[in-house]
């Protein structure tokens, strides 16, 4: 890169202009899809359960979509948890923005 350094920040917003999908929600759901567990996927990156709980139901709400599936209970007394189709594409996608975002910036004069 030239002299110039360039960040970008990319997220989703809503028709409301709710922010809905960035890194945080995509890095969670990537440790979601790793471990199969919230708590697991909290636990990985720093964040209580709780807080991880509340990104991912309010993405959920905002988006109209379900990102992850959640199993209560269990044998042992926790519970699984599965990233939807959408919520993986979502995610995906996102990651791809970014990658393309980052070879724009590496061309600008």
């Amino acid at each position: 890169m030239n002299a110039l350094s360039y960040r970008t920040k990319l997220w989703m917003v809503n028709g409301e202009g709710e922010s809905v999908f960035g890194d945080g929600i995509a890095e969670l759901i990537e440790n979601i899809d790793k471990y199969h567990s919230i708590l697991e996927a909290a636990k990985n990156l720093n964040m209580s359960y709780r807080y991880a709980l509340h990104r991912i139901t309010l993405a959920e709400k905002r988006l109209g979509e379900s990102l992850i599936m959640r199993v209560r209970g269990g044998a042992k007394g926790g519970g699984s948890s599965e990233v939807t189709p959408y919520g993986r594409s979502l995610a995906e996608q996102y990651r791809r923005a970014q990658v393309e975002l980052k070879e724009f910036l590496e061309k600008m004069p």
